[in-house]
């Protein structure tokens, strides 16, 4: 089977493989999904070194992640070579088109991963992100609360622009465009102070805990990926799950709904807006 993205066409392997046995989804599927959302993922990803997490054989048999970059690529892939602290330079994907997107998924790469970083500067993040990560049986509303005060803190500190992602997990990210002129360890420090006013604030609902133990039912506001060579779920990615819900971007208004949820949309049933929440 062969598919097209712009003057590319990609061979998909074994189309009719099921990756999702729960609701029955073929590597097909996958393909076509990541065709129908690339024109809006590929901007969110590109120059970013991928993680691909695959699943030769199914969600349910297990993944693993692979970083480096086969040896034999399509043209239409590109890589670059970067430097991951104490493991020496790796030729890593970037995800630049369309295309390399499908040739992705027919890798059964379900899960892109990216770097905050791009190419030409990576050491330098133009993100930072807040994953707000509830325990089991929070309520989603809870997670939203703690997100517009993180947003409120975050507005304080000169942030104006604060974009939102439902994980298609658990929780939310938040994702703050930032200049690329400070290094990583600069950002995390920034981010690790944004989080603990937030906790001073509500120190009930939210911790900077990494410890399960210590958390005692509380969001744990994590901002560990904001380092050299760390990664982010990709915006639009699918998850590995059962009903393989998306992180998708979304809008403010959107995540305030009573049928919001970190897992509101799925492969099977998501249909691309017109614009990006992030725009």
């Amino acid at each position: 089977m062969k598919v097209r993205a712009g003057s590319h066409s990609i061979e998909i392997t074994h189309p009719d493989k099921v990756l999702f046995p729960k609701g029955k989804i073929t590597k097909e599927q996958l393909v076509r999904y990541y065709l129908k959302v690339g024109s809006k993922m590929v901007p969110l990803i590109k120059d970013r070194p991928i993680s691909m997490k695959r699943y030769p054989n199914g969600i349910h048999k297990g993944g693993f992640f692979q970083k480096n970059a086969p040896e034999t690529l399509p043209s239409f892939v590109k890589t670059a070579k970067v430097t991951r602290k104490e493991k020496g330079k790796a030729t890593m994907i970037l995800c630049n088109n369309v295309a390399t997107l499908a040739w992705l998924a027919n890798q059964n790469c379900i899960t892109p991963h990216i770097w905050l970083s791009k190419v030409e500067r990576p050491d330098y993040p133009d993100r930072m992100v807040f994953d707000l990560d509830p325990p089991a049986r929070k309520a989603f509303s809870d997670v939203v609360e703690m997100a517009h005060l993180l947003r409120d803190v975050l507005k304080k500190n000169r942030r104006s622009r604060i974009n939102l992602m439902v994980t298609g997990s658990k929780g939310l990210h938040l994702v703050v465009p930032i200049t690329p002129n400070k290094p990583f360890d600069e950002v995390r420090e920034f981010a690790r102070e944004i989080a603990e006013e937030v906790v001073n604030e509500a120190p009930k609902l939210c911790t900077t805990a990494a410890r399960k133990a210590s958390r005692k039912g509380r969001i744990y506001i994590d901002v560990a990926r904001n380092g050299y060579g760390q990664t982010v779920v990709a915006p639009y990615a699918v998850r590995p799950l059962p009903s393989a819900p998306l992180a998708i971007p979304v809008s403010w208004s959107e995540v305030g709904q009573k049928t919001a949820s970190s897992d509101m949309h799925h492969l099977a049933t998501f249909k691309a807006s017109e614009k990006n929440p992030w725009q």
